[in-house]
């Protein structure tokens, strides 16, 4: 059965329950439980082609609330009658995302079965990037905590450093088109509904370009401010608070005041991760004397008191605490550790650390879009998978399955509905082959009668200039991760002729596909056009750049027409789903490229 995450336990018996109009769905007359019936009766509507009526009398499809149940939930499919119980609201939903599977793949005819299943991970949940320019619009953000609430995923969060519509910093939000407070309470609330915690989360450290550039709150800054222009490089390496300024502390408080209320979460996570620059600049002097480290502690802790003054769970990305080891007691026991790390060979000791001090921990895998018009799926699945068993060793809380935008975002939030689920089904608690997990993706998500994941998968491995080279070159003439990358012309000619075939066989799937999901796969086609391209671009970087004797697959003039009418392409796609946002810094990007392109003799 292609039922994701795969339950717990699963005994699958003889006989058939079939569905007919006539069947009822049977539940409580509570707010709660007729929420979970009409979600059953619009899905059943959707994949079976008729909708089912709602009773309170127990036939039919029953959901039935029992404080004797031990597991999340119970389901039992009987020749008769189909039974989901759980002692929670929320445990009915999750046997209803079974159930709504069980449809998909076999429509009306359901197998008799029984099914106990509960997850090994309390929490369960995906973060996304709202920051690094692309703003997702109010309806986007609902069919994400949908789709996760759909793999029974029960919490997320949103990065925000300026993209929030804070009241005393328009000056800060101006260059982008941010979250406001009523969005912010209408996704909360959305989410409360699909069990799904909205956990607030914003920069209070490091990774604040965008105020410390500003006229308002440079003097804040660790290092003295001379941007003279915007850069996707500083805004990633740069800018964290000066912890000798008293008005850093006021800075990060007056956030936390202003955001903390819109959330009915018991949790904030402060981020407070890569303070790439602490004791560099104006706090040199003291680090040298007390140590980085110290630095950085007694001025999270500032932060920490301040939010439990609200009476909240704090959490924080671990990876500077976990440089400094000495200092880790130093903190209060009751923080939540977010242990990131988002490839290969990840260093089993940064996390065996964390449970040693006797904090609670989230392990942090990605999905591996961020510097890619495509993800990495399989370093996706690999990485998700490797930490997770770090988090089942170590008795992790948590779940946290991560999803950047780093340079300007332009991975589409399509390109990571697979590594989105790959964390689900990790984190509820089995293992899976990659087949498995993309053969679902296929059969029950896409809907497809030939193989959407292998296309992607392809696209991936072909996706030779990644956006960290290019920015870097574009941006301050750094060739140093250009120069790593070690590949024929031949071979990108290659790949680009298996990318047009992977894009003729996505043009044939658009016919195939479920309707809600054809607008996945016109962002899939999108970001193969968009792969081609930057390959084609990397043969003219290798001659003119790199000073390699190689002959050009197009004529510089050609591609620049070419990048500007994929531009055209990328654009309407990005409309769709975000508001304008930064938009206009890819646009200016792409210029910036097809200038140099042009003016190439």
């Amino acid at each position: 059965m292609n039922i994701i995450p795969k339950p717990s336990g699963l005994i699958i018996k003889d006989g058939l329950f079939s569905i007919t109009n006539s069947t009822k769905i049977s539940v409580k007359p509570d707010t709660e439980s007729i929420f979970i019936a009409n979600v059953l009766k619009a899905h059943c509507k959707e994949y079976l082609g008729f909708s089912l009526d709602i009773t309170n009398h127990e036939l039919g499809i029953i959901f039935r609330l029992e404080s004797s149940i031990q597991n999340d939930y119970e389901m039992t499919i009987e020749t008769e009658i189909i039974t989901i119980s759980s002692k929670t609201h929320e445990g009915l939903f999750h046997g209803l995302q079974t159930l709504k599977q069980l449809i998909v793949e076999y429509k009306r005819h359901l197998p008799c079965l029984e099914i106990k299943d509960t997850p090994e991970f309390l929490d369960r949940g995906f973060y996304h990037d709202v920051t690094r320019g692309k703003v997702p619009t109010i309806e986007t953000l609902k069919e994400l905590a949908d789709l996760a609430a759909s793999y029974k995923l029960n919490q997320l969060q949103l990065y925000v450093e300026h993209t929030y519509l804070y009241k005393n910093q328009s000056e800060v939000w101006t260059c982008t088109d941010p979250l406001t407070a009523e969005e912010i309470m209408m996704l909360d609330d959305y989410c409360a509904k699909r069990y799904i915690e909205l956990v607030p989360s914003i920069s209070t450290f490091g990774h604040l370009y965008e105020a410390l550039i500003s006229e308002s709150y440079s003097s804040l800054c660790e290092l003295d401010v001379v941007e003279s222009h915007f850069s996707w490089v500083d805004r990633m390496d740069h800018h964290t608070l000066d912890v000798s300024n008293e008005k850093s502390i006021l800075f990060v408080k007056e956030m936390i005041d202003e955001f903390i209320p819109l959330f009915r979460s018991n949790k904030f996570n402060i981020c407070a991760d890569e303070t790439f620059d602490l004791g560099k600049g104006k706090n040199k002097t003291s680090a040298d004397k007390i140590g980085t480290g110290k630095l950085y502690v007694d001025f999270l802790v500032q932060i920490i008191k301040h939010v439990k003054t609200y009476d909240k769970e704090v959490m924080f990305w671990g990876d500077i605490i976990i440089k400094y080891p000495e200092h880790i007691d130093a903190l209060p026991k009751d923080l939540i550790c977010l242990n990131w790390w988002y490839w290969l060979n990840y260093d089993e000791d940064k996390v065996k650390i964390i449970h040693d001090h006797g904090f609670d921990q989230y392990i942090c895998p990605g999905v591996n879009g961020w510097n890619k018009l495509m993800n990495d799926h399989q370093m996706a699945y690999d990485n998700i998978k490797m930490m997770v068993s770090f988090g089942r060793k170590y008795h992790a809380r948590g779940i946290l399955n991560t999803d950047w935008g780093d340079y300007g975002h332009m991975n589409f939030l399509s390109n990571s509905i697979p590594g989105l689920i790959y964390g689900a089904a990790f984190s509820w608690g089995s293992t899976y082959s990659q087949s498995e997990l993309n053969d679902h993706l296929d059969i029950l998500y896409f809907g497809a009668r030939i193989s959407i994941m292998s296309c992607l998968m392809t696209l991936s491995e072909k996706h030779q200039l990644d956006m960290l080279a290019l920015v870097q070159w574009v941006e301050k003439k750094n060739t140093e991760w250009l120069d790593q990358i070690n590949i024929s012309v031949e071979d990108i000619q290659s790949d680009n002729l298996v990318i047009k075939e992977v894009i003729e066989v996505l043009m044939d799937s658009l016919s195939q596909v479920t309707i809600s999901k054809r607008k996945h796969i016109n962002r899939y086609i999108c970001s193969a056009n968009g792969i081609r391209l930057y390959n084609e671009l990397l043969v003219i970087l290798m001659k003119y750049v790199q000073g390699q004797d190689v002959l050009l697959l197009v004529t510089p003039i050609e591609l620049a027409k070419k990048l500007e009418y994929w531009l055209l392409d990328f654009k309407t796609l990005w409309y769709e789903e975000n508001k304008t946002s930064e938009l206009y810094r890819i646009v200016e990007f792409i210029k910036q490229i097809t200038r140099w392109l042009r003016r190439i003799k």
